[in-house]
């Protein structure tokens, strides 16, 4: 679906509270056809173009490349940005690296700021899609500041990154939407157009509460040099642990169900919040997909492995597995076609997670509000692979270890 970006804007409620309240991004220098977006929405930037206005409080995603031409290839940069109501945003193109910079002077970024307040740069700011912002919000329900600021690079600046073993390979992350160049003239936005990933209808519910994950170890050894290769600090997946003594049913309940792997992330990486995990995953989620970066899509796919994979851990933590089938469907339902048939993603673990997740999951002991998001989880499985719970089966490959009582290893769920 796409949609011009215009100056203009109807007036209404919603909009004139932003007006008051709303943040801005202000982007200076920018280069005609350079590729800007924020969230769920990129433009080929017109001459005119300065930055994004009418942005609702909260998290957001802001991000870059040279040319929005095939974006295949071209280097990304991307930020995450949580904005407080009247918060502006300043960036700087840097010609030298082809990417945005935030100011080196705070003076600087507040005296721009100031004239963004006074609407100094108004015609020069494009407005928010505000269609977007409940999508983007269910995207990023469990994405907290804290977290944020835990697992971005020392730099903030994260920075497209393709699979090590083929840096060739000019396939291997999910394609952007090609921009198109809208031939209606607007002021502050020529030749602009939207370009969205998706077009669904979401409705935020007020999230579950936890304590904030911890933040970041101040002496952490690897600061320096990830200053100058802008990693990501994700979590590490704790490893199954076998005792020296264990029978065959115990291991084969070890390669069965990964609780205690989960159990021990929750308490060891987010001070015993279990939504800390989903957040998680949705700042990698986000990473691979808009960051075009290939640790985002790794720690993606480990995290939904794991929380696919935890038979007991659904009885005790209900209300973490409801919230799991929720972030699931919407990544699964707003990401973009070519995710389900790209190189990645072509063995098609989301399916198997998917249905890992529905197997257990879906039973009549489960409580309805699990059972309803189960349902709903379902029909988008079915829409997206054509498969069916029935199908758990013959999804061999994936499947966890059994281990029979004479020793024999068998692929499959007994």
């Amino acid at each position: 679906m796409q949609v011009p970006l215009a100056n203009k804007m109807e007036r209404t409620e919603e909009v004139q509270h932003l007006t008051e309240h709303g943040c801005s991004v202000l982007c200076l220098g920018c280069p005609e056809g350079m590729l800007f977006g924020i969230d769920y929405a990129a433009w080929s930037v017109g001459p005119s173009f300065m930055g994004i206005k009418l942005v609702p409080p909260g998290l957001h995603y802001v991000y870059c490349s040279a040319s929005a031409a095939e974006d295949i290839g071209i280097s990304r940069t991307g930020f995450f940005l949580y904005m407080k109501p009247r918060d502006v945003a300043v960036f700087r193109w840097d010609p030298e690296n082809e990417e945005l910079a935030r100011p080196d002077s705070h003076d600087e970024e507040a005296r721009y700021a100031d004239g963004v307040r006074g609407f100094d740069f108004d015609q020069n700011l494009g407005p928010y899609p505000l269609e977007l912002s409940a999508q983007w919000q269910e995207l990023t329900r469990h994405a907290t500041p804290e977290l944020v600021g835990r697992i971005e690079p020392v730099s903030k600046a994260i920075r497209s990154k393709r699979a090590e073993y083929d840096a060739s390979s000019e396939a291997l992350l999910p394609k952007p939407p090609e921009p198109e160049i809208h031939l209606d003239s607007m002021d502050g936005a020529d030749g602009d157009e939207v370009m969205l990933m998706a077009d669904v209808d979401a409705n935020p519910e007020e999230v579950p509460k936890g304590s904030a994950p911890p933040q970041r170890p101040a002496g952490d050894s690897n600061l320096e040099s990830n200053a100058s290769s802008g990693c990501l600090f994700f979590s590490s997946l704790p490893r199954r642990r076998k005792k020296a003594a264990s029978t065959a049913v115990e291991t084969t309940q070890l390669y069965m169900d990964r609780s205690a792997q989960l159990e021990e992330m929750i308490q060891k990486d987010y001070a015993g919040n279990e939504f800390g995990v989903l957040g998680e995953l949705q700042l990698a989620y986000i990473a691979f997909l808009l960051g075009q970066n290939y640790d985002g899509f790794e720690q993606w796919r480990a995290l939904l492995q794991l929380l696919c994979g935890c038979e007991s851990a659904v009885e005790r933590r209900t209300e973490l597995y409801a919230e799991l089938c929720r972030c699931f469907f919407a990544q699964l339902n707003q990401a973009p076609a070519d995710l389900f048939g790209d190189d990645l993603t072509k063995d098609n673990f989301m399916g198997t997670c998917a249905l890992q997740l529905l197997e257990l999951c879906d039973s009549e002991a489960s409580p309805q509000k699990l059972r309803r998001r189960c349902s709903k989880l379902r029909e988008l499985v079915l829409e997206k692979f054509g498969l069916s719970a029935e199908d758990l089966g013959l999804l061999g490959e994936d499947a966890p270890l059994i281990v029979e009582e004479d020793g024999t290893d068998l692929v499959g769920w007994g």
